[in-house]
């Protein structure tokens, strides 16, 4: 939420500080050590101010990916409603009120694209949507609509193709993922299942060397 990102820095350094005196002060009433609070403190300064920064990443990543899966399902929508005779401004808009029940990200997304192209213009604010959603599928819309807006091309079966481009490397990401889970399954398959079969069958041998020895 964009609204409350002034206050971030400031809580963050306050709860820093906060963390750093309630050390301070459970040193000088000597619960802790020199060398305990030293470590104390120097990793609730490594905590507060890496793991936000950390945590915010990961929620980006996830926006991010959760945008980008939706993408061809936008294009075809829009495909449709370009269509039926609608402008590509306007048929932004209708989607933003439409898919609010189907994809909350996206729709915040577009709303905010629409906000803005009423100000600053439809180039300018695709520009600022790939700035905030920065994927190769969203790089291919704005691409796409802009050099529509510039040579006045056909719309309709640019959208159809590039939604079915992005669905065929989704499915190849997906299938490149598949791939790679067996070569991550064989770790815990050795250490947990032949590891412990080795060890029961050669354990009643050893046993007897060691008794006979």
């Amino acid at each position: 939420n964009t609204q409350y990102v002034h206050l971030f820095m400031p809580i963050k350094y306050s709860v820093l500080l906060i963390g750093e005196v309630i050390f301070g002060i459970a040193y000088y009433q000597s619960l802790l050590s020199s060398t305990a609070w030293i470590i104390a403190a120097s990793l609730w300064m490594v905590f507060v101010i890496i793991a936000p920064d950390m945590y915010l990443q990961a929620k980006i990543k996830a926006r991010v990916h959760r945008v980008s899966t939706q993408m061809p399902y936008l294009l075809d929508l829009m495909a449709v409603c370009v269509q039926t005779g609608m402008t590509v401004e306007a048929s932004l808009s209708y989607l933003a009120k439409e898919m609010e029940g189907f994809n909350k990200d996206l729709t915040q997304v577009l709303t905010k694209m629409n906000e803005r192209s009423r100000m600053v213009g439809l180039e300018k604010s695709l520009e600022e949507m790939y700035v905030e959603i920065p994927s190769n599928e969203m790089r291919s819309f704005v691409m796409t609509l802009t050099q529509s807006m510039h040579y006045g091309s056909s719309i309709y079966s640019v959208l159809t193709t590039l939604a079915s481009d992005i669905r065929e490397v989704q499915m190849l990401e997906l299938e490149e993922r598949i791939g790679k889970l067996a070569a991550k399954m064989s770790v815990p398959l050795i250490v947990f299942i032949m590891i412990p079969i080795v060890i029961l069958i050669a354990a009643p041998g050893v046993m007897r060397l060691m008794l006979n020895a």
